[in-house]
């Protein structure tokens, strides 16, 4: 009888804690949201009042445009290197045994290295080759960063779809290239594409690294928390509730992505 009782009350206790662990998750979101459209002039939970005041300020001011906009072409730029170089690597390590063992620690490097000792060598090679404060700079390293997301995502799909049917192609007289081209790249595209999604955003919340080498050239993350650090003003909510609308987007449209990849392939 006991049995019983617990094996029926585990039934309604998975449930229950899932819930709870998505409702502890998305609380800040919740909070966040309502602040952003506050009539306060500092970030308060319950909201007093209703305007969208914060959103016009943040689009009428310069240094929060030029932040967006710079971060913005930071993380395209990055997470287009990243995904480029991602597949090529995930193409060789897929193909070859042994370089899975030599190269596969150098590309889990960034995903274990502190990002605080990865900042600190990395102003300390900037000062040494000049690139403080540049966009090209920032790029490189965004894309390290991303670099073993990029990779062992696309492992992944090429473990699942194999090399039969570019090897088939290569029989039947097609160039590696026109191979990859045309039988690889189709079956593993929602993976690169969600990959490169994955590395746009890697690149675009990254603050520390930013804080060290950008100096001057603010990015969104860092006007964010030098607002935070001098006004925190709604303005800071605000702008986090854009995030959160695009970072949705992005997933909801790479989602649709793979499942209408998905049912091709079926």
């Amino acid at each position: 009888m006991k049995r019983t009782l617990w094996e029926q009350s585990g039934r309604y206790l998975l449930p229950v804690y899932f819930v709870g662990v998505l409702l502890y998750l998305l609380l800040p979101l919740l909070l966040v949201v309502p602040m952003s459209v506050s009539e306060t002039r500092y970030l308060k939970f319950p909201p007093t009042g209703f305007t969208l005041h914060w959103y016009e300020d943040f689009f009428a001011t310069p240094g929060w445009i030029e932040a967006t906009w710079r971060s913005l072409v930071i993380a395209a730029a990055s997470a287009l290197l990243a995904t480029v170089v991602g597949t090529a690597a995930a193409l060789v390590l897929s193909r070859d045994g042994r370089a899975v063992r030599i190269a596969g620690p150098i590309f889990l490097g960034p995903q274990v290295v502190p990002v605080i000792i990865l900042a600190l060598g990395t102003l300390l090679v900037f000062s040494r080759f000049g690139l403080y404060g540049s966009m090209g700079g920032i790029v490189l390293v965004h894309a390290v960063l991303a670099l073993p997301f990029v990779t062992t995502t696309v492992s992944g799909a090429l473990r699942q779809t194999g090399d039969t049917l570019a090897r088939a192609a290569r029989v039947l007289g097609a160039r590696p290239h026109e191979a990859f081209w045309h039988v690889t790249l189709p079956t593993i595209r929602p993976a690169v594409i969600s990959a490169g999604v994955f590395a746009f955003f890697i690149s675009f919340d990254e603050l520390v690294i930013a804080l060290f080498v950008m100096g001057r050239n603010e990015t969104l993350p860092m006007r964010i928390w030098a607002d935070m650090r001098h006004d925190l003003t709604p303005v800071v909510a605000a702008v986090a509730s854009l995030l959160i609308l695009a970072t949705f987007a992005a997933v909801f449209l790479s989602d649709r992505v793979q499942r209408r990849a998905a049912r091709r392939a079926g």
